[in-house]
């Protein structure tokens, strides 16, 4: 017991201490919050720009051919109508200069939904401004008749949906229950992004260097395994309690400094549903799935020789992670389909198709049941392959090791 502890706290300061490991834990936050912010910045100050300057167009000539422009509403953006003769002749102040724009509203406006601007110059903000413009005169006139300002915002903005569902008679919580059994999709794929890929670097570098030698001495293969796997199942809640500070120091900074947070779909933070059915499944496919892929990542690092041989084979374990999403539609719409059954308990697609099922409330509690048997009883081999594996193979340096060589005695 005290050396597989001690493996455990090796493995596990190994990988903390690394100033990488820190680097990359705050530079991804900061990097989707700097983003973030900038966009929002960025397009806050263009929209404000153009808005400025479609305010001080007044040397833009107005053109109706179409009839749906109403007089009044051009003269109230301190602008006036030309008559159709006098186009040719503004078209030709624009390209000379004399005049910022054009805008011609021809006659098959209504049946083309087309409208042409001359502008006297290539500048891309003014292009948005006049553009605003044109689209705010067109937009106000064909709305003017319906009466008050705020129809006619209603009629050009559209109104936002307050859904209600129901399931067996009784009213859900909609959207909003399935976002906490969603958060185990995203924490998967953090978990296989950081984490998995440490059991393959750990025991393929140690096996390339030659430091496995020294370290079978001391420590028997399986217990080395174990304590690897535990080792970075701490890592990985090291990471998913840091991102979770993050978080809410991020949703507590932005409530203390008066700013709402708008999520999409409708989703209200009040309204969250904690299904403890949905979280214990959601949970079990998380941690037996992130075990099933650790286990895999040590196998494919003890067959091959060399760490650039164990990377080229653990693409296929990539590849089945990702391959869910190219069937999201039918696994989320379609639970009963032959193809989202089978890649349900298909190991490699496994954990994240169930955590997609389970998300969506689609797959019943007997059939969850079954693809946690059956996710455990993958995950269970595939750590026993990789104890075989490297106790057979850690001290291979020159080729593969054949599968055969995993049932010798």
């Amino acid at each position: 017991m005290a050396k597989l502890s001690t493996v455990i706290k090796h493995e596990y300061l190994t990988i903390v201490k690394q100033p990488s490991f820190w680097i990359i834990m705050i530079a991804i936050p900061a990097i989707i919050a700097a983003v973030a912010g900038l966009s929002y910045l960025g397009n806050k100050s263009s929209q404000d720009r153009i808005g400025d300057l479609a305010k001080d167009l007044k040397n833009v000539a107005i053109v109706d051919q179409s009839g749906l422009i109403n007089k009044e509403v051009v003269g109230a953006s301190g602008l006036t109508l030309s008559s159709t003769d006098q186009q040719n002749d503004l078209r030709e102040a624009v390209r000379t200069g004399a005049k910022e724009a054009l805008v011609v509203y021809p006659d098959t406006l209504a049946k083309d939904r087309t409208y042409e601007i001359y502008l006297s110059s290539d500048d891309f903000t003014k292009m948005g401004s006049v553009t605003s413009l044109a689209d705010s005169l067109l937009k106000t006139s064909i709305f003017l008749p319906l009466g008050s300002a705020e129809i006619i915002a209603l009629a050009q903005d559209g109104a936002s949906s307050d859904v209600v569902t129901y399931r067996d008679g009784k009213e859900t919580a909609g959207l909003n229950e399935y976002v906490v059994p969603g958060l185990f999709v995203v924490l998967f794929y953090i978990i296989f992004a950081f984490s998995v890929g440490y059991m393959l670097t750990s025991v393929s570098e140690e096996k390339e260097n030659r430091s496995m030698e020294m370290v079978l001495t001391y420590i028997e293969p399986r217990k080395l395994i174990v304590g690897k796997l535990l080792a970075v199942i701490a890592v990985t809640i090291t990471q998913v309690l840091f991102f979770a500070l993050m978080a809410v120091v991020a949703y507590f900074g932005l409530q203390a400094a008066g700013n709402a947070i708008a999520l999409p779909a409708g989703i209200d933070l009040n309204k969250l549903v904690f299904d403890p059915l949905a979280i214990f499944f959601g949970v079990s496919f998380l941690v037996v799935g992130f075990l099933l892929f650790a286990g895999l990542m040590t196998a494919t690092a003890a067959i091959a020789p060399s760490t650039k041989e164990a990377n080229s084979f653990s693409a296929v374990f990539y590849i089945g992670a990702f391959m869910p999403f190219y069937f999201v539609m039918m696994i989320l719409t379609d639970p009963e389909n032959p193809i989202t059954k089978f890649i349900t308990f298909f190991p490699l697609t496994s954990p994240v198709v169930a955590l997609l099922r389970n998300a969506v409330g689609n797959m019943g509690t007997l059939e969850s049941v079954l693809a946690l048997l059956a996710m455990t009883f993958f995950m269970v081999v595939a750590i026993w392959v990789a104890i075989r594996a490297f106790s057979r193979g850690a001290l291979e340096y020159s080729s593969v090791l054949k599968l055969s060589a995993l049932f010798k005695r």
